[in-house]
């Protein structure tokens, strides 16, 4: 699974379009092959950034999304940044859930032999 990471921070005054440019995205990019989720995040705090992840099977499902028209909207909403967009893209290996939240509650792992201290 590829996660495509976009953090921008709007120019105040131009807020409103770069929403609306990254929310008319978000249905169609559901719809696409491999699209494995798409979410629009607005951060609290002095610089409001908005931040676009979308979740990707494979690395080919992600290539056509970001070589099609319709990611030509989300370039838009990079160009309403006042700073330079931050645009992550993280391969994941694994993905776990509440087992390891419960694994790690349940008390340190077991000290193997080769990590014991000898007195």
């Amino acid at each position: 699974m590829i996660v495509q990471t976009l953090r921008l921070v709007p120019v105040p005054e131009r807020r409103g379009e770069m929403l609306e440019l990254l929310r008319s995205v978000q249905g169609p990019t559901l719809a696409q092959p491999g699209c494995a989720g798409c979410a629009l995040y607005e951060e609290v705090g002095h610089e409001r950034a908005v931040v676009l992840v979308e979740r990707w099977a494979d690395a080919a499902a992600l290539a056509t999304r970001l070589a099609s028209d319709a990611y030509r909207r989300v370039l838009a909403a990079m160009e309403l940044s006042r700073s330079p967009p931050d645009v992550r893209f993280d391969h994941v290996t694994e993905t776990e859930g509440m087992a390891m939240i419960e694994r790690s509650r349940a008390g340190p792992p077991p000290r193997s032999d080769a990590t014991a201290t000898h007195a």
